[in-house]
């Protein structure tokens, strides 16, 4: 379909906390709001931005990643000690569910794609934030082993409780692995099942924004 008005036709899916940090870890925000370096990288060339919903709000206890607070004091207090094992599965078993919503949330967010690209339009890419558990997609934190991490480090549950910026930001990123995170991966696997070719593209929150975003204009090939 052909339509005769203003739109562009292209399209990038973005991480929702990019567009509202509100939304990030506790401890992690970098910015007040709107990761404004990126979005106005699209919004000057043109290109409108659908959200890649919040996956740790929908799955980890909302906002405040309830759940996941959980589970986390618990492993830090168990390790080591006898019920290490037990506490380990149940973690498992948690992250298992986890991977069904993200499963289920990519299917969703491949049907948006394929819709748009069915109707004419241009996806341009995919942008995720690249230090997540969730939405890595070269660098991502296992939950179970950075407990260990987080463990041999110091780091007590109490500290986690009530996370400061100045910690997290050396903290997380020493965290983070090489590999994609669990919505990352469905994501791509379902692509890849209905042969779609998109680029996806990690942001990374802790070095210099300016920089981060001249590196994906480049990579997109969008002026900056």
């Amino acid at each position: 379909m052909e339509c005769k008005d203003k739109r562009s036709g292209r399209v990038v899916f973005i991480s929702q906390c990019l567009l509202n940090q509100n939304l990030r870890f506790p401890g992690i925000a970098v910015e007040k709001g709107v990761c404004h370096n990126l979005t106005n990288l699209f919004i000057n060339n043109g290109i409108g931005i659908e959200p890649i919903p919040c996956l740790e709000r929908l799955g980890w206890g909302g906002v405040s990643r309830n759940q996941y607070f959980r589970y986390q004091p618990l492993i830090l207090t168990h390790l080591p000690h006898p019920f290490e094992t037990l506490v380990q599965l149940g973690m498992r078993i948690w992250i298992l569910n986890y991977a069904r919503l993200c499963k289920k949330e990519a299917n969703k967010i491949v049907r948006h794609i394929h819709d748009y690209i069915s109707s004419g339009y241009k996806i341009i890419g995919i942008v995720a934030v690249n230090d997540s558990p969730t939405d890595g997609v070269t660098k991502t934190i296992d939950l179970i082993s950075s407990a260990k991490k987080l463990k041999s480090m110091g780091i007590e549950s109490d500290n986690l409780s009530n996370p400061k910026y100045e910690m997290m930001k050396k903290l997380i990123p020493s965290l983070c692995t090489d590999g994609k995170g669990i919505f990352i991966t469905k994501l791509k696997q379902q692509l890849e099942n209905k042969h779609i070719q998109i680029q996806i593209t990690g942001y990374d929150p802790w070095v210099n924004p300016i920089q981060e975003v001249e590196r994906i204009a480049k990579s997109f090939g969008l002026e900056y």
